[in-house]
């Protein structure tokens, strides 16, 4: 039995992480309405279609954060091992029952919706490695204890998913990955290789995919193929040029009208830009600015290592992904097919990233006071 949580006296939830995850958690819901309605209406009849079930995704990752909210985070460390597996088992699963959309299986099925089992997996990621560092915090010299059994464990979860194959996903996992290991002072001489190690395959892994090279030759001069690969970063400029400063207004996005593609999921952050113009763009991005300070704080304060590592590798999954969204919106990375956090339509980002707000909290009320 998971008893319930009791918070160190005298401590409360950070405020500050509270106050952004709303923040953009709003954002998130009218943007959604805004980008989605008319693609709603043409495909379903239905203007708040993505709406509602936008509404049921967030539902359900309030209930996420609340539930780990009222659990002492450290209980989390006895679930390590059997979430690890849960982990590899649906990213086998989804290879062999997944939907196929595009030539790639990232979704499985349920019926009512569809989850990715990738983004319930890189928070297990996150998991397993705080316990792991924490555990072998006297070992992290050992080249074999230390580096090369965490490269292992990560390395199972990227190479599924590359099968998938999902190239961005497994990058943040890659990227994640050395973050933690550097906190958690593994040694430089061995992480300085695994980095090098990493950008080649990446590399590799580009140069062999022909849709892969197409969307960086597309990243270097859109203009070259301006109705195939580089139509999406053209319609993006487009549409943060006709917001300006002060935007178009709320709804009257003309991008959105079937001109930039996933307007309400991956190139969200440009219908912001037309909108809301450059100051909606600057709150968003304020907001997750406000978001790391304030969640890197709560890992500074954590009453042990386990809450520090486990605090920092959520905020980094979630500031990695939020900036390479944004990123390739405003055309500083080659397309990736990344959700924007908390913003973008997508149910299993929404329901990660608020539980993942739910454990920062939850580790702040226990932080030192």
């Amino acid at each position: 039995m998971l008893k319930t949580f009791e918070p160190a006296k005298g401590r409360n939830y950070d405020i500050g992480v509270i106050l952004s995850a709303v923040f953009l958690t709003a954002i998130g819901v009218l943007m959604v309405y805004s980008t989605s309605s008319v693609y709603s209406i043409e495909n379903y009849g239905d203007p708040n279609y993505y709406l509602k079930r936008h509404a049921m995704y967030l539902a359900l990752g309030l209930l996420g954060m609340f539930a780990v909210m009222s659990v002492d985070y450290r209980v989390f460390r006895k679930l390590v091992y059997p979430a690890y597996i849960l982990g590899i088992a649906m990213l086998i699963a989804v290879l062999v029952i997944g939907k196929d959309v595009g030539g790639a299986r990232r979704w499985i099925d349920l019926g009512v919706f569809s989850f990715q089992p990738s983004e319930v997996a890189k928070y297990l990621l996150v998991l397993y490695l705080a316990h792991s560092l924490t555990k072998k915090r006297d070992k992290v010299d050992s080249f074999v204890v230390g580096f090369a059994s965490h490269i292992l464990v990560a390395g199972i979860y990227v190479i599924l998913v590359l099968l998938e194959p999902d190239f961005g996903t497994a990058t943040t996992m890659i990227a994640v990955l050395f973050s933690m290991m550097f906190i958690g002072e593994v040694r430089i001489r061995y992480l300085v290789p695994l980095g090098l190690v990493s950008v080649a395959l990446l590399i590799a892994a580009v140069l062999t995919k022909g849709y892969r090279m197409r969307r960086i030759t597309a990243y270097l001069d859109p203009w070259q193929d301006p109705l195939g690969a580089g139509y999406q970063s053209i319609q993006s400029f487009i549409a943060f040029a006709l917001g300006g400063v002060y935007g178009t207004g709320l709804g009257d996005s003309s991008q959105k009208l079937f001109f930039l593609p996933q307007a309400h999921t991956d190139f969200i952050f440009s219908i912001i830009g037309e909108e809301l113009g450059f100051i909606g763009v600057l709150l968003v991005i304020l907001g997750f600015i406000v978001l790391l300070v304030r969640s890197l704080r709560v890992s500074l304060r954590a009453p042990d290592l386990f809450g520090c590592y486990l605090v920092f590798g959520c905020v980094v999954l979630i500031a990695l992904q939020a900036g390479m969204n944004m990123a390739v919106a405003v055309g500083l990375f080659p397309t990736k097919g990344l959700t924007l956090p908390f913003i973008s339509y997508g149910g299993t980002s929404l329901i990660t990233s608020l539980t993942a707000v739910g454990v920062i909290l939850n580790v702040s009320r226990s932080g030192i006071k």
